[in-house]
């Protein structure tokens, strides 16, 4: 993003540490390979699922206590950290995904203790916190594994279909209603599309087109810009089912040009 925009990343050591890395070899015979950015990107994904690991035990801890704002404040944190890395939830980690954040039918996860721990009404959730913690859980040690590897059509498949979700279908506000949180929801997917274009796709895709890579740039800016607001109600969700909707577009264009399929739309 522009030198004006700071990103959003409580983990911005870990991109720009890359980003720093790169601007070391782009002049040499070493080039950036999008291999090397998605390994990249892996502490960025593993310390998120790690926010949203700490946030849910804490919310365990409080359901016990009883503690009914403890219990709604760790809620938030933790799935701050879940929806920073949503470009990869359910394309790497479908049942997992399903398991934790499924919606809006939800008998699982995040949205099955919501209503009941934003009503005040822990003892409803006790068991589904502590499997919500044991999928976080075994989502992190996965994750983690030396042997788990990021694909770079599986990132550019995730965070183009949710660029386009953030337009079409978050813009409307409904995904946390009980909690509130829909706003923060898309600002923490926000940073996590940035974390992923930065890491993985832009450094490759400036040398082959660098008016695109500005453009994917400049769009992530305007939708990061979009979602920055207050409230929920003074957000212009035509704007950005708009601005989402031309993300998507732009993410699959780039898709030839560094060597991938472009990703499929409404899957």
């Amino acid at each position: 993003m522009t030198s004006g925009t700071t990103m959003r990343m409580r983990s911005v050591g870990v991109v720009a540490g890359a980003l720093l890395s790169f601007a070391l070899i782009v002049g040499g015979a070493d080039a950036q390979t999008l291999e090397k950015g998605a390994a990249d990107y892996k502490p960025f994904a593993v310390e998120h699922i790690g926010k949203a690991l700490t946030g849910a035990k804490r919310l365990q801890a409080a359901v016990k206590a009883n503690d009914v704002k403890a219990a709604q404040a760790a809620w938030v944190e933790s799935r701050k950290g879940w929806e920073a890395i949503e470009p990869i939830t359910g394309e790497f980690f479908g049942k997992l995904d399903e398991a934790i954040d499924v919606w809006p039918d939800a008998k699982h996860g995040y949205h099955a203790v919501e209503a009941a721990v934003f009503a005040g009404k822990l003892g409803e959730t006790g068991a589904a916190v502590d499997e919500l913690v044991a999928n976080l859980a075994k989502f992190e040690n996965e994750l983690k594994a030396d042997s788990f590897k990021f694909d770079p059509q599986g990132l550019l498949n995730g965070v183009t279909k949710l660029s386009y979700e953030v337009g079409e279908n978050k813009s409307k506000g409904g995904e946390s209603p009980y909690a509130g949180t829909s706003l923060i929801d898309m600002q923490e997917n926000v940073e996590g599309i940035e974390a992923v274009y930065k890491l993985v796709f832009e450094p490759v895709l400036t040398k082959d087109d660098a008016k695109l890579a500005k453009a994917i740039d400049d769009k992530i800016e305007q939708v990061e810009a979009l979602v920055k607001v207050k409230e929920l109600k003074a957000l212009d969700q035509p704007a950005l089912n708009k601005a989402g909707e031309e993300l998507a577009v732009l993410m699959q264009s780039a898709a030839p040009k560094l060597g991938l399929k472009a990703p499929k739309l409404g899957d």
